[in-house]
Order: structure tokens, then C-alpha cells, then sequence
């Protein structure tokens, strides 16, 4: 938990905004469990509480949407993990939580669920489970911590540069982005 502690301390001092949908509740969350047949990691569950959904510089992490377990679309978790389940993409332990633009999907494999209550998390490639899967981090807050330190240092590189006179030409796309993300905020209501 501190480190899903430490990445939202850290996006909010770098004046980063966190676009959300409604807040989960315990029964939300327990419905998501039931419905997926696992038992969510806790740094997980604490984002599904605070955030709903989050996203933030072009990343976004899938949770409760006001759609609840049957959601139809992205990003609601249950309908992305359902579909790849379906799929053969991932494994019925396994809870999609993002995807990368270049095509591998984001999990917690809930199968390897530790004392600390926490599950770690692996990229799966574009075409399933079936070519492997790589092990990013010990837990969901391990692994937003560093996606946060990435986008907090490209802002600080980008800043440095804009500071030096360089064209940093990425204002544009990410007023946009936060432009997109507050209109599709409404989908969501």
C-alpha cells in the first residue's frame, strides 16, 4: 500500500491531474470479485475506492465504472477482463487492468496472491498468455509508482527543455488529452 500511497502523493505534487469516474464501494468491489472469481489485491482496492477508474498523461488504469459488473466497454474492469478471458488471453486468475497503445495488456494475476495481500503484476504480448508474460512489479502500487515516476520525469525533462528554449512541441497533446478525458468523463456519469 505505500507505494499506491506514494504514487498518488507524487502525481498531486507534480500538479499532475487524476481524471476519475465514481468511487467504488465495498459492495461494488465485492461484486467485482464475485463476478471474476478472485479476490482483488489491496493496493488495487484502494484505487477502485478512491478513483474508480483513473487516468492521468495518457495513461489509464481500468476499474468501476457506474455501469458496475456489466459494463460494456472500456474501461470498465469486469467487461476487459471478461473479454480476454473469453479470448484465451489471459487466465481465469488474471484481472486486465490496462493496455499499453503498442499492444500488450496489463494483469494482476491474482493466482499468486501474497501474505500481504497484494498480487504481482505481468505484461502479456498482443497475442495471450500463450507467448508468455513478463513480471513488471511485486504490486499494482509498485507498478504505478513507477509508471508515475516516468510521467513526473518526462514533465520535468519537457519543462527543462521549454526552460532552455527548446521546442518542446507536447503542450498541445496534453491539453488535448486532459480536453478528451474531461469530455469522456461524462460517459461515465
Amino acid at each position: 500500500m505505500k507505494n499506491y500511497e506514494e504514487a498518488i502523493r507524487r502525481l498531486r505534487d507534480a500538479g499532475i491531474e487524476i481524471f476519475s469516474t465514481v468511487s467504488a464501494t465495498s459492495a461494488d468491489i465485492a461484486a467485482i470479485e464475485a463476478r471474476l472469481g478472485v479476490s482483488l489485491p489491496l493496493s488495487y482496492r484502494a484505487m477502485l475506492s478512491q478513483f474508480g477508474i483513473m487516468s492521468f498523461e495518457g495513461i489509464e488504469v481500468y476499474g468501476w465504472t457506474p455501469s458496475g459488473v456489466d459494463g460494456k466497454s472500456i474501461p470498465n474492469v469486469v467487461f476487459a477482463t471478461e473479454e480476454d478471458r473469453k479470448k484465451g488471453l489471459i487466465s481465469d486468475q488474471m484481472v486486465d487492468f490496462m493496455v499499453a497503445g503498442y499492444g500488450p495488456t496489463f494483469v494482476l494475476d491474482c493466482a499468486e496472491t501474497g501474505t500481504d495481500g497484494e498480487a504481482p503484476v505481468y505484461e502479456i504480448p498482443a497475442g495471450g498468455i500463450k507467448h508468455g508474460k513478463d513480471r513488471l512489479a511485486d504490486s499494482f502500487g509498485a507498478f504505478l509508482l513507477k509508471e508515475v515516476e516516468r510521467v513526473v520525469q518526462d514533465l520535468r525533462s519537457e519543462q527543462a527543455a521549454a526552460s532552455a528554449g527548446e521546442d518542446v512541441g507536447n503542450e498541445t497533446s496534453r491539453k488535448w488529452m486532459a480536453d478528451y478525458w474531461k469530455q469522456r468523463a461524462k460517459d461515465f456519469e
